[in-house]
């Protein structure tokens, strides 16, 4: 297995377009590579990240990162050129925490394209199991191990999502189960990730179409999150905060709706525009400040910031 962070990506399309995908995108894996004791991890965050990686998890009596399960917290060793991933329980001392394994899909492919699909696969499915990824310490974010071409031929095609912090060890689990959280919380948390969810889906290359149709999306799913917001039971001191929050997710659905009524596609781009430079992170801010949830602005953004 690989351990390799995908940097931000460079992808060819129009200046708007760009735009959009440094949202969806870079902002989701903003720390860039995570220093675990893995040389191509390393690598990365120093801007020369290993361009052949092809190391593999193993180890006797250790288990290998593709047969790491999802809530397994684990230490990481090199030797030589062998990455062994032994399983520790999360109240020890771990350098990463599986939340999640994908399935890659395709034919069989470089490195680089495994890395590209394991990041976008992994990004993904992080808050499935934070749930709340402004909880996360901004030193934290989304790492994985893929199947080399080798491994792939001998049948191998998961990727092992995990996260892992820059600082070094960690102690805990990242994981926020939703008997933690108190009913306000989880309502509101649920509505937050029901758009992410439609925001993720963003079609990074996609023409004028696809952003149109995205766009739609986009619009109802805000819509959907500000209804759920008016008509759930808050505290006194949560609801004018709610209120306010409401009127901002309002008013993105209809810059949203604006850009797909657009006659030409050049209309579009330039609705779309007023669309991602309205929002503002003050008004959730402030409903979470108000419901104690995590309140500083995340190093990772894994969601709309509306």
């Amino acid at each position: 297995m690989s351990a390799m962070p995908l940097p931000t990506p460079s992808e060819p399309g129009s200046k708007r377009n760009q735009k959009g995908r440094g949202l969806a995108i870079g902002g989701v894996l903003a720390l860039g590579g995570l220093a675990l004791a893995m040389s191509p991890i390393i690598g990365a965050i120093s801007g020369d990240a290993d361009e052949s990686p092809d190391k593999r998890m193993s180890g006797a009596g250790d288990r290998s990162a593709v047969s790491l399960a999802v809530g397994d917290c684990f230490t990481s060793s090199q030797h030589g050129e062998v990455y062994s991933a032994v399983p520790v329980p999360c109240s020890r001392p771990h350098d990463g925490e599986v939340f999640a394994t994908v399935a890659l899909t395709g034919s069989i492919g470089a490195d680089d394209v495994l890395a590209k699909q394991s990041y976008r696969q992994c990004s993904d499915r992080l808050t499935d199991y934070v749930m709340d990824d402004w909880s996360l310490p901004h030193t934290m974010g989304v790492n994985y191990y893929y199947p080399t071409r080798g491994d792939q031929q001998s049948g191998d095609r998961t990727a092992t999502c995990f996260t892992a912090d820059t600082d070094g060890q960690t102690t805990g689990s990242v994981r926020e189960q939703e008997t933690s959280l108190a009913a306000d919380q989880l309502a509101f948390l649920r509505l937050e990730l029901a758009s992410a969810r439609v925001f993720k889906t963003y079609p990074h290359l996609g023409g004028t179409a696809a952003n149109r149709a995205w766009a739609a999306k986009m619009a109802a799913a805000l819509d959907h999150e500000a209804d759920g917001l008016e008509v759930a039971n808050w505290s006194a001191g949560a609801g004018p905060k709610v209120t306010a929050y409401v009127g901002e997710l309002r008013k993105s659905a209809e810059l949203w709706r604006k850009a797909v009524a657009a006659r030409s596609d050049n209309g579009y781009w330039a609705r779309s525009d007023d669309a991602w430079n309205q929002p503002s992170y003050k008004y959730q801010r402030d409903v979470r400040k108000a419901l104690r949830l995590a309140s500083d602005l995340p190093a990772t953004s894994f969601g709309p910031p509306f």
